[in-house]
């Protein structure tokens, strides 16, 4: 994986635009903060694991702030995955919330 790799961003506004048509959506946080509360329909996916992940169809990765999904997205990315990152992380989240691991 290059420094150069380039990735693909969405701003939370633009993710909200698109939630209705339910995209494929990844949570990268410990399973612990995901189940604290997380974007309803997201699999936890948490950041450790991200290597043997393996996204079908084009996939929109969260995390905490930000940091740890731009990384993710960068790896994927490089595997030849469709990924998208969210910038802004939950930090950043207004929208409902899912709590527990579903």
């Amino acid at each position: 994986m290059s420094i150069f790799t380039k990735i693909d961003n969405i701003s939370i506004a633009d993710f909200k635009k698109i939630l209705p048509n339910h995209p494929n959506v990844i949570d990268v946080r410990r399973v612990d903060e995901f189940n604290e509360g997380h974007i309803i329909g997201a699999a936890s996916v948490p950041y450790k694991t991200i290597n043997q992940y393996k996204p079908v169809g084009k996939t929109y990765i969260i995390c905490h702030s930000g940091v740890n999904s731009r990384k993710s997205a960068k790896k994927l990315t490089a595997k030849g995955y469709d990924v998208v990152n969210i910038l802004g992380g939950m930090i950043e989240w207004d929208g409902e919330v899912a709590k527990g691991n579903k």
